[in-house]
């Protein structure tokens, strides 16, 4: 069983991952009204069935499935949904959109800032970050029309928005699931454990210190199935109080995820 201490301490030590999350979570006060933050005591906290990996070869792959297959499923819905758009929402159905575009432009350059060098070492990367270019010109397009459409409603144009997402689909889907396969444990065994640690120990401080915990966390909670929330791993507390409060900031966003938060 891990302690973890009030927000100011824990920041000072290695994260492990169930750490990292309530961390990471109680960045709820720069977000919402005031609360006092117990000490945690963490346990056994495996909320879906299937359980987190305790090797540090296997973590890194797991947890890149978890996120590629949920920013995939976002990918699909947002192709369902503007074969027949809510025009009478359209502030929240684009700022969905928009949502799940920021958290993978994120996503990417946590990776090519920390994950990439450190594993470009004794592997090559150079395939992914040439995907990543690739991905990031029809995303940023992509931006673009949703920010137009924002402003201007009669700027909405489904049809070219659906253009772009076609447009990209092999790519994105490729580099998705090529970076999970590229992550497999035989593979990273180049790297001692305790090296894998001192990895995420430096993509958790990285994370926690730049992404937005009212946006990242409902996403990934929301593009989840119940099978696999087990990660991010959250005490019961955080799960059923806190969380509900992250997600109140863009609440009609969420609705259009295919999985309850």
């Amino acid at each position: 069983m891990q302690r973890i201490s009030y927000i100011g301490s824990v920041s000072k030590s290695r994260y492990l991952p169930s750490q990292f999350s309530v961390v990471f979570f109680c960045r709820i006060v720069d977000y919402v009204p005031s609360y006092s933050l117990c000490p945690v005591m963490l346990e056994n906290m495996i909320v879906g069935k299937v359980p987190i990996p305790t090797d540090p070869h296997e973590l890194p792959q797991f947890i890149m499935c978890r996120l590629h297959n949920a920013f995939e499923t976002a990918f699909n819905n947002t192709l369902t949904l503007l074969e027949e758009p809510r025009s009478d929402d359209l502030k929240n159905f684009l700022g969905y959109c928009k949502a799940w575009c920021k958290v993978l432009l994120s996503h990417h350059n946590n990776e090519e800032l920390i994950m990439f060098p450190y594993l470009q070492r004794r592997l090559d990367f150079a395939k992914e970050l040439e995907q990543h270019r690739s991905m990031h010109k029809s995303l940023e397009e992509l931006l673009e029309k949703i920010a137009l459409a924002r402003k201007d409603p009669t700027k909405f144009d489904p049809k070219g928005l659906i253009q772009i997402l076609k447009s990209a689909e092999d790519n994105l889907k490729a580099h998705l699931r090529q970076e999970i396969e590229d992550l497999a444990p035989e593979r990273l065994k180049v790297f001692a454990g305790e090296e894998m640690e001192e990895l995420m120990s430096s993509l958790y401080k990285y994370v926690m210190k730049h992404e937005n915990p009212v946006l990242v966390l409902p996403f990934v909670r929301s593009h989840t199935p119940a099978e696999y929330k087990s990660w991010p791993p959250l005490p019961w507390a955080i799960e059923k109080l806190l969380l509900p409060l992250l997600a109140l900031r863009h609440r009609g966003y969420w609705k259009y995820s295919p999985y309850s938060i």
